[in-house]
């Protein structure tokens, strides 16, 4: 494939209607710009186009939606291999977070576009306030995101920023728990029923049992009033179970959202192994298909000369 450096110059195209044709995306994208390459994958309904410079890109982008042939195309910028490829409205940020503000973080990613909100998470750790080392900004568009993570590394304060894309892992929790089966069936609804009305109906036959002698009365000690001291003592315990509670709270959601984060990379390690394994396998495709081609142009040139050898032969 490119290299990385060409890629801020490229565009994935999802959504391609089936009668639609490279030569016919390539004049439509071409109205922004001069094309260096377009070419469509092989189920056709995804394309690449790449342009010979990021402004092009920029001006495409900003054009969104695009409408071809009635459908609305999903477009987004080429990203590395290693990066996750789905589009999301968060970055993920570690590094030099704990010298930084919140305003100054969202005043640097301010020069890619409007930036919906800026959190660095903080809390309680080994009963001092500090940062948890991580942060989340929120944009209002998607490809703000793929810009940044193309524009990679970042620095601030002569110290790079980790940054990756987040995922809403609450829309994808939810997600999963709606697309979950029920847990019974209607079936096992209706027996359920049944046997509920054939319990209440031998109930309502069988004869009631004799009741029992009614209880004894309690016995009802008198509470003793609580000095003050004990008061007070009872008072500071509560604050101080309090206080720990709250600590250890605080710190296993930490210990949570970290956790969270390994998943989240190890799930996008396999995501960017599928995204380099399709890419290497259109890459040699066309490769093949251009090599396929030279060896028919060559064959066909080679039988052409035998051809003429054997009559140049004959006529002699």
């Amino acid at each position: 494939m490119s290299s990385s450096s060409s890629l801020k110059s490229q565009i994935l195209v999802r959504n391609l209607s089936k009668r639609i044709t490279a030569k016919q995306l390539q004049q439509y994208a071409s109205r922004y710009g001069s094309i260096v390459d377009c070419y469509l994958t092989e189920n056709d309904n995804e394309g690449f186009i790449e342009f010979t410079d990021r402004t092009s890109v920029d001006l495409f982008m900003s054009k969104r939606p695009h409408l071809i042939d009635g459908n609305e195309l999903q477009c987004q910028r080429c990203l590395p291999v290693y990066e996750l490829q789905k589009s999301v409205k968060r970055i993920f940020i570690r590094g030099a977070v704990q010298q930084l503000s919140e305003n100054r973080l969202a005043n640097y990613f301010d020069k890619y576009g409007k930036v919906i909100s800026c959190t660095i998470p903080k809390g309680k750790r080994n009963n001092t306030f500090t940062h948890f080392g991580y942060a989340f900004v929120a944009f209002d568009d998607e490809d703000i995101i793929d810009k940044i993570i193309q524009d990679k590394p970042h620095y601030m304060d002569n110290m790079e920023l980790e940054i990756e894309k987040a995922e809403d892992m609450t829309r994808n929790r939810r997600n999963s728990l709606s697309r979950s089966p029920s847990s019974r069936s209607s079936r096992s609804i209706s027996i359920n029923n049944n046997i509920n009305q054939s319990y209440k109906r031998i109930r309502r036959e069988s004869p009631s049992p004799p009741s029992p002698p009614p209880p004894p009365p309690l016995q009802v000690q008198p509470i003793k009033r609580l000095t003050r001291t004990t008061d007070e003592f009872t008072l500071r315990h509560l604050e101080e179970e309090n206080r720990r509670l709250r600590e250890h709270a605080m710190m296993s959601k930490h210990h949570f959202d970290e956790n969270m984060w390994k998943l989240r990379r190890e799930l996008d390690d396999e995501r960017r192994r599928y995204d380099q394994l399709k890419l290497e396998y259109d890459h040699l495709r066309r490769e093949f298909t251009h090599i396929s081609t030279e060896l028919q142009q060559k064959t066909t040139t080679r039988h052409l000369n035998t051809n003429n050898k054997r009559d140049f032969s004959s006529r002699r």
